[in-house]
C-alpha cells in the first residue's frame, strides 16, 4: 500500500492556500528575534513595500551578500603564527593545548612579548 503526504503552504494572514509558484516562505529579523512567515505574491509585495524606505536607510550586518567576499581569520593569525604561539608559550612554561584555541591571554602575552 501507497501513501502520499502532501504539505500545503497557507499564507498566515489570509489563510489562502499558496499553490507552486503563487508566493513562499519570507524570513526576516527584528530586535534581535528572527521570524519566518509564509505569504502568497501579493502579500509579499506589501510586506517588501512596507519596508522598503527602512531598508533603504539601514546598514547590512549578517546575512547572504551579493558580491564574493573573503572569510578571513581573525586577529589570531594564520597556522604558522598559531604554531608560533604554540612553541613560544611552551618555552615559557605556559600550559597550551596541542590543539584547539589558544587563550587570549597568551596571545596578547605572544603579541606583547
Amino acid at each position: 500500500m501507497a501513501k502520499k503526504t502532501m504539505v500545503q503552504l497557507v499564507d498566515d494572514l489570509s489563510g489562502q492556500s499558496i499553490e507552486d509558484g503563487e508566493g513562499r516562505t519570507i524570513r526576516f529579523a527584528f530586535d534581535g528575534a528572527e521570524y519566518e512567515i509564509d505569504l502568497t505574491n501579493s502579500n509579499i509585495e506589501e510586506f517588501s513595500n512596507s519596508l522598503e524606505r527602512f531598508v533603504r536607510a539601514s546598514r547590512r550586518v549578517s546575512g547572504r551578500r551579493k558580491t564574493g567576499g573573503s572569510t578571513g581569520r581573525g586577529s589570531g593569525g594564520g597556522d604558522n603564527e598559531t604554531a608560533a604561539i604554540r612553541e613560544w608559550a611552551e618555552s615559557q612554561g605556559l600550559k597550551v593545548a596541542s590543539r584547539g584555541r589558544i587563550s587570549a591571554d597568551i596571545v596578547e602575552r605572544y603579541k606583547n612579548r
